[in-house]
């Protein structure tokens, strides 16, 4: 999309420009300089074995060591490996070194619904986790991650902050700060920052070392005012700002700020455009051609179409162009490999006269529906999901009183369908389907079908006839809480049919599987080199190959190929047509009553 707006101007200008989802990368913002400080890293990269103890004081560049380095969880979510692939040509390595993964032996994570919202979550459970030492899950709700931890750790709401925290965001120019008067902690739970800094309170007693205590002094204390101001020292974007002139509403709203971008609205690259300062780019301008080794082996030189890896009914990953500088390298794979790796390094050229002539082999054996699973508008993210009122608004099959005991809840998942499409399936409106990927590696690598696990990990859904979609497009809502061992036993064995383990009482929205039971991982190799010339992410400066948020296996195609299969009819306890499909009243089934109701017939004025 870039290249349009290249070509005619339209970048660093108001109301112009090519703005992707960036909403969780907020490390960027608090930007460090060598002539301020170094930013956000004066809290996630001070020395831990000398931290500055002095509140008064602020963080410089002496006071930072690096003591971790970044991996991205993708490759955790890719069978915690690296793409490596056996072509006929031979052994190939697509990870770049400065991208490569190591062993995953320790997940502590916070704020996140980690596995749940995992592609491939199903295959982590059976095939990687199993080798991961420990897993801490961290948050407030009891979701499917938490199911498969270790060790969960409670803590508090927004409302129950006991302290002050800080927060950003890219895609507008607000800082807020809050905390510490809202309502006490209704349950046995702590802000976030305490929960580690009991943890290393703790470990300070067990080691007789208090550096580990030491680090967290001023959140034990209850005083994180200090490590905030420190970060609005630190940041070029909030430098002069003091936590109190913010919390006394020097600047608007008390706890309000606005981050101190040339522009507002925030237009990206303004100053390379008015200014002339270099884009951060190896060329300082923004280019049509890369000239990376990598890009010309993979034919990514150029801009040019490329259909999915998997999603598509020509030969997937084709390169669509017909440019003698496109010259990709295609290992020797063949054009009818199925395997999804050989599929995701294979790179061959066509001009739209011979794809269009191609065909995936994933159709000839059933695949033939694209299945998307994009965000909805009831959760953030996964968040809330099973709350009952977002549950119910979730689908179309939300009902307080569970008058068919088969649904997982008070609501039901679902699946779009094209109205001709489910005619050909022989499925009605609410009927339950069988929803799978493609077989050789899902639900999960090594599934069986009477492993019992796979029973848990197939998904079931509710058919949503939809005429806004194409007839080989579906879709399902990504923010479902997955069906587990507990979920799917409790579901078969209550006598309320309720998807709610008794152990943890933890609610799944699924009777079986989920949607990530047909999505898998994937690593594009161009998303894992090494020479990639870049801006690094929170200071002003320049690196080379990976970096996380900036240059990382940090998404993957969130389209897939399904095969569906009708599993039970729709009417209550699986007798008969779901009431609006019986009377008439979806789209695509309207009869004369529902059609005079859309025409405006029924109300004379």
């Amino acid at each position: 999309l870039y290249l349009p707006l290249l070509l005619t101007g339209n970048i660093g200008k108001r109301g112009a420009g090519c703005h992707t989802w960036a909403g969780n990368y907020k490390g960027a913002i608090f930007q460090g300089t060598p002539w301020v400080g170094p930013g956000l890293a004066a809290w996630t990269k001070e020395d831990p074995f000398n931290p500055v103890l002095d509140p008064a004081a602020k963080v410089t560049r002496a006071n930072i060591r690096e003591t971790g380095h970044g991996e991205e969880p993708g490759y955790w979510g890719f069978g915690d490996r690296p793409l490596i692939v056996e072509t006929p040509q031979g052994r190939k390595v697509f990870t770049g070194k400065t991208h490569m993964p190591t062993p995953t032996k320790v997940i502590w994570y916070n704020n996140a619904n980690l596995l749940n919202v995992a592609k491939w979550h199903y295959d982590i459970i059976k095939n990687v986790n199993p080798k991961v030492d420990l897993i801490i899950d961290q948050q407030i709700e009891w979701t499917g991650s938490a199911e498969y931890a270790d060790v969960v750790l409670p803590v508090n709401s927004w409302l129950e902050f006991q302290d002050l925290e800080l927060a950003g965001s890219c895609s507008n120019p607000f800082l807020q700060i809050w905390g510490g008067g809202g309502i006490k902690p209704l349950y046995d739970t702590l802000d976030d920052p305490m929960v580690f800094a009991r943890v290393a309170a703790a470990l300070a007693d067990e080691l007789k070392d208090r550096r580990c205590s030491d680090y967290w002094k001023f959140v034990l204390e209850k005083r994180s005012h200090v490590h905030i101001q420190r970060i609005l020292d630190a940041s070029f974007t909030t430098v002069g700002y003091t936590v109190d002139d913010i919390m006394r509403g020097k600047y608007g709203e008390p706890g309000a700020a606005l981050m101190m971008y040339r522009t507002y609205p925030r237009i990206p690259f303004y100053e390379q455009v008015h200014d002339s300062i270099p884009f951060y780019t190896d060329t300082g301008r923004l280019n049509s051609y890369c000239d990376l080794p990598e890009a010309i082996d993979y034919g990514e030189n150029l801009v040019s179409h490329r259909e999915p890896v998997e999603a598509t009914p020509y030969l997937p990953n084709v390169i669509v162009s017909s440019s003698p500088y496109v010259r990709p390298k295609d290992y020797g794979i063949a054009l009818d490999a199925t395997d999804a790796d050989l599929r995701a390094v294979r790179n061959v050229k066509m001009p739209w006269s011979e794809v269009k002539q191609t065909r995936n082999p994933l159709f000839d054996q059933g695949y033939r529906f694209y299945c998307m699973t994009p965000k909805q508008r009831h959760t953030t993210h996964s968040s809330w999901a099973v709350v009952d009122w977002n549950l119910i608004w979730s689908s179309n099959f939300g009902d307080p009183y569970r008058r068919d005991r088969r649904s997982p809840g008070v609501g039901d998942w679902q699946l779009h369908v094209n109205p001709e499409a489910a005619r050909d399936l022989g499925i009605e409106d609410g009927d339950y389907i069988w929803i799978d990927g493609p077989a050789s590696d899902r639900p999960y690598r090594g599934w069986k079908p009477d492993d019992p696990f796979y029973k848990v990990a197939r998904c079931m859904v509710r058919v949503k006839i939809n005429p806004s979609y194409p007839y080989e497009v579906t879709m399902m809502k990504h923010s479902g809480w997955m069906a587990t061992e507990r979920t799917v036993h409790a579901h078969e064995t209550r006598p309320d049919g309720l998807a709610l383990s008794p152990e943890t009482g933890y609610q799944a929205t699924f009777r079986y599987g989920s949607q990530q039971s047909v999505t898998r991982g994937w690593a594009p190799p161009m998303h894992q080199t090494d020479s990639l010339f870049h801006k690094k992410l929170g200071l002003m400066g320049f690196v080379f190959g990976y970096e996380e948020d900036n240059h990382a296996v940090n998404t993957v195609p969130k389209e897939t190929l399904i095969r569906i299969t009708r599993a039970e009819a729709g009417g209550i306890d699986g007798k008969g047509l779901w009431l609006p499909d019986e009377r008439s009243r979806r789209p695509g089934s309207e009869d004369d009553f529902m059609l005079r109701y859309l025409a405006g017939g029924l109300v004379r004025a």
